[in-house]
């Protein structure tokens, strides 16, 4: 693993009216790391993720992507957004499009390819992730695992240098959410810097470098998944872990 930072997140906070949601985050991704992020409901992990990804505009603190400082303001923000992929719970597929047109409309629209390009480039990705069968079908006809695996290949497509996922397979039936993991584990694998946000726990002490335990705002709690889930140290963790493993 390198040890360049692919994001380096310093003094972040971030409030929904009054409501402090982020308290002063400081969180480094190397490149090619997995970083898994596990904590209750409405601990802050989904909008750390979203800042990181500009979704949400933070109130305070400094996030970097790749060497460049970047901010709501900034000119290239665009250019920035495109080197990180969201994978997002619900998908969020445009019903209106083939499984194909879903994963071509980001290379012709945002990178403004050539049809011949985005279309070779698409159904790699869709081979990929396994859905090459599947080009010419509509969302709606689709399995929920099936849709997710797209929304990868969608991301994918866009050749970013990070992958963010956000509970991924939270909203996929259990027997769906195995097809899903395969394709992250292989990206982890090919070395794509990564930060998830998950419950599935067996995922995180296979896959990730390291696993940040996040509740009410604040990290609680880092390490090697063995240091996390075999030996946590804050009674915060072994609360939470006690609950779900």
């Amino acid at each position: 693993m390198k040890d360049n930072h692919m994001i380096e997140i310093r003094g972040l906070n971030k409030f929904f009216g009054k409501l402090k949601v982020l308290k002063n985050i400081d969180l480094d991704v190397r490149e090619s790391e997995v970083v898994v992020i596990i904590g209750s409901s409405g601990s802050g992990k989904s909008t750390l993720l979203r800042c990181t990804n500009f979704l949400e505009k933070s109130q305070k603190g400094t996030i970097t992507i790749d060497g460049n400082v970047v901010t709501h303001k900034s000119k290239d923000l665009h250019i920035i957004r495109r080197d990180i992929g969201m994978v997002f719970q619900h998908f969020n597929l445009f019903p209106h499009m083939t499984v194909l047109g879903n994963v071509l409309e980001g290379l012709t629209q945002v990178k403004k390819l050539s049809k011949n390009e985005a279309l070779e480039i698409a159904e790699a990705m869709l081979e990929k992730v396994g859905m090459s069968d599947k080009a010419d079908v509509y969302p709606s006809f689709i399995s929920g695992g099936q849709k997710q695996r797209v929304a990868i290949a969608r991301a994918l497509a866009m050749n970013p240098k990070i992958m963010l996922f956000d509970e991924p397979t939270s909203a996929l039936d259990p027997e769906l959410v195995g097809e899903v993991l395969v394709v992250m584990k292989d990206l982890a694998r090919e070395g794509m810097t990564m930060m998830v946000v998950t419950h599935e726990m067996g995922f995180a002490r296979e896959v990730a470098d390291r696993v940040i335990y996040m509740d009410e705002g604040i990290i609680v709690e880092q390490g090697t998944p063995e240091e996390v889930f075999d030996n946590p140290k804050n009674e915060r963790t072994k609360a939470f872990l006690s609950h779900i493993i």
